[in-house]
């Protein structure tokens, strides 16, 4: 082989391999960022239970995530919405969204009542919702999404009483419900009465394990580095008389 060619060769590879070196450390760096918006989240999750309690805003800001809020009003028990592919100790279910009418508010709001599990999918869960006007109580947060959302990506099957969905818009539901809706819920207090499983906290996967990927990222940009400039140095030795 030319020795020029050669070289040229391995100054090529050297400088693919500073490339990946920049592309790994960006993806570091953009794990770390997740890890910090993540310890931010679970932050405003934990102060929103002390924070002053809320009357039901007309729409839903990033300040306002995670505070709780207090309403009397009564279940609309058809249709309720039964959120699909949502995960509860690595088993997969329902999150249960029941319409609340309230008096004085023109727009229905969201109670998420918990998590139930799937089982077979064939029969849908009895997840009935209490009569009677009743006091509310939960925290405010912001419809599931999903991480992409594509054009007519709504999947539904059923019909009222019971309407299985994935990552609906709230014109969605407004559409099914057939009255408008807040554009969010409410999370329904683990304590109080007509919910199932509620063990809520702050959406993303903990900051740790964003740390995690993030130094796993670092370090294959340290070895791509590296590499680069074995490469390089050795290939310049070799050039020299």
């Amino acid at each position: 082989m030319n020795t020029k060619t050669g070289s040229a060769r391995a100054y090529v590879g050297a400088a693919g391999l500073a490339a990946l070196a920049v592309l790994f450390g960006s993806l570091g760096s953009w794990q770390a960022g997740r890890a910090a918006a993540s310890r931010e989240a679970q932050a405003r999750f934990a102060s929103g239970a002390e924070a002053t309690v809320l009357a039901p805003p007309a729409a839903l800001d990033e300040a306002q995530r995670f505070r709780r809020v207090e309403v009397r009003g009564e279940y609309v028990g058809e249709p309720q919405f039964l959120l699909d592919n949502m995960l509860h100790g690595g088993v997969a279910g329902y999150h249960v969204l029941t319409a609340l009418r309230v008096e004085g508010l023109r727009e229905r709001l969201l109670v998420n009542r918990g998590w139930v599990a799937a089982g077979d999918r064939r029969v849908l869960p009895d997840v009935t919702a209490p009569g009677g006007a009743r006091a509310i109580s939960g925290r405010l947060e912001r419809l599931p999404r999903p991480g992409l959302r594509l054009a007519a990506a709504e999947s539904s099957t059923g019909g009222a009483p019971l309407v299985v969905l994935q990552f609906p818009t709230a014109e969605q539901l407004s559409e099914r419900l057939g009255a408008p809706v807040a554009a969010y819920q409410v999370l329904l207090d683990p304590a109080a009465e007509g919910g199932y499983v509620r063990e809520w906290r702050a959406p993303g996967i903990a900051p740790e394990r964003h740390l995690a990927y993030a130094g796993q990222w670092w370090l294959l940009a340290v070895g791509a580095a590296g590499a680069a400039i074995v490469i390089a140095a050795k290939t310049t030795m070799r050039r020299e008389p």
